[in-house]
């Protein structure tokens, strides 16, 4: 089983105040944990730390018991695929979309190694999956953002990981997009990866229904089962906004509703 622990980390940039201090967090294979706070708590930083991009200002992590800092970029993607938030502005990027989301195979390939017929041939199959077959040829800075979001996932599966970090992946989709999204990392952990998540909507870690973990703006961490972390209380206290957290009669389904009278006076 792959375990990524981070141990008493913390964070910082040059002579900034501290964005997070003292957090411990585990991912291990098969597993969802959702990480949910407000906008500027440090959430992205903190993946970022967990993927080996950033180094923490103090505390570690850990792979299968190895320090992320004595291994290889090349080796932490093998056991390691980052998607990063979708950025507002146009990428620079020239590829096409095909060759782009082909570049996740280079951890697997020697220097100057061109990708081989299986692996254009998987990348074809991942591409058809999330309908980008028809602007695969298309440079990726012409596509959408919705669509480049969809390619940057394709690349992190053909890195072949064991776990996946999502920086809020559904943030460019559509909302048939977003459930595609949310079902296919349901079925990722299903057959065995691990993968952590941040997002903005409470209701995507209630569907997934696995291991949360909130940051609050005072930097407070809480972690543990959906069922414990996601209550009223505890969701109002991280957001400082009143949120219910009620079950649909019909269904039974737990959701995160802001009342429609603190929405008439909220400003």
């Amino acid at each position: 089983m792959t375990q990524l622990i981070a141990t008493d980390l913390s964070f910082h940039y040059a002579d900034t105040q501290s964005l997070f201090t003292g957090i411990n967090f585990q991912l291990h294979s098969g597993q969802i944990h959702c990480i949910l706070g407000p906008n500027g708590v440090g959430k992205s930083t903190l993946l970022n730390c967990l993927a080996g991009v950033y180094r923490p200002t103090a505390g570690t992590v850990t792979l299968n018991g190895h320090s992320l800092r004595r291994l290889s970029p090349a080796q932490r993607s093998r056991k390691i695929a980052y998607v990063p938030q979708m950025s507002s502005e146009r990428t620079p990027v020239t590829f096409s979309l095909r060759d782009y989301v082909l570049l996740g195979r280079a951890p697997h390939l020697s220097l100057l190694a061109a990708p081989t017929a299986k692996d254009r041939s998987r990348a074809e199959a991942l591409l058809a999956r999330f309908n980008l077959s028809s602007c695969a040829q298309q440079s990726y800075a012409a596509v959408s953002g919705g669509q480049q979001q969809l390619a940057s996932i394709v690349r992190a599966l053909l890195q072949e990981p064991e776990l996946i970090i999502f920086d809020e992946p559904t943030s460019a989709l559509d909302v048939a997009n977003q459930v595609r999204v949310l079902k296919l990392i349901q079925k990722l952990a299903q057959t065995g990866y691990g993968i952590v998540l941040t997002t903005h909507d409470p209701n995507q870690a209630l569907l997934l229904n696995d291991q949360v973990s909130t940051l609050a703006q005072n930097g407070q961490w809480q972690s543990g089962p959906a069922a414990k972390i996601l209550t009223s209380s505890h969701l109002s206290d991280v957001y400082q906004l009143p949120l219910n957290v009620v079950t649909l009669p019909a269904t039974q389904q737990k959701t995160c509703i802001v009342d429609q009278t603190v929405f008439r006076r909220f400003s």
